[in-house]
């Protein structure tokens, strides 16, 4: 019998840059019969960030420096995952492949512009978006360029009710990351971070 409980399938690094769809599909359907035959639901995944600067917190997780290549492979990913039936979670946005710090060990921060990410990062997640992803995470990265501010987009209504329901007219489930990251906890009581991130507009509080 298979003893390993996870799914062998190459990094979103390697899967990108063989700019495939179909092998992207494949590794969503590997991962969704996994997942189902252990009796999950839902996956957090497929990633949508872009590795756009050197050294990238996300270089291994993901697809890619290109907004509709990344964008692509996201959306065939959840494809195959939903044909396991597994729930697909498109994250993290507004896109944290912009910097090289963890948020799970502290506040990373971006100073990208507000049309960069239009013109970028959006563009993976828009993608996912008109293809009907069901979730979406917002990314604890601190982007003051964008929201006018240093903290985390979890908490910009900016971010998650006017750009990612309102401009990009995303109607599904919004999630935070985890509560429990440096990047939040640091700063804030766990009680004041549910309080900042449902007012943001995010529906599920991780």
């Amino acid at each position: 019998a298979d003893a390993e409980i996870a799914a062998r399938v190459d990094s979103a690094a390697v899967i990108g840059a063989a700019q495939d769809t179909d092998k992207a599909y494949q590794a969503g359907v590997t991962i969704g019969a996994k997942l189902s035959e252990l009796g999950f639901n839902l996956d957090f995944a497929p990633v949508a960030d872009l590795a756009n600067v050197p050294d990238s917190i996300m270089a291994d997780r993901s697809y890619g420096a290109d907004a509709q290549l990344a964008g692509a492979m996201a959306v065939s990913v959840a494809a195959g995952l939903k044909e396991q039936g597994i729930v697909s979670c498109m994250k993290h946005f507004p896109g944290i492949g912009s910097t090289v710090q963890d948020p799970h060990t502290g506040l990373a921060s971006t100073e990208r512009t507000e049309e960069q990410f239009r013109n970028e990062e959006f563009i993976a997640f828009k993608a996912g978006i008109d293809a009907g992803i069901p979730m979406i995470m917002v990314g604890h990265i601190s982007a003051p360029n964008l929201t006018g501010d240093n903290e985390p987009c979890t908490f910009s209504e900016k971010v998650v009710t006017d750009i990612l329901r309102g401009e990009l007219g995303f109607e599904g489930v919004i999630i935070t990351d985890a509560l429990n990251m440096s990047a939040v906890s640091e700063y804030h009581t766990s009680e004041e971070a549910a309080i900042l991130a449902l007012k943001a507009g995010c529906d599920m509080l991780l």
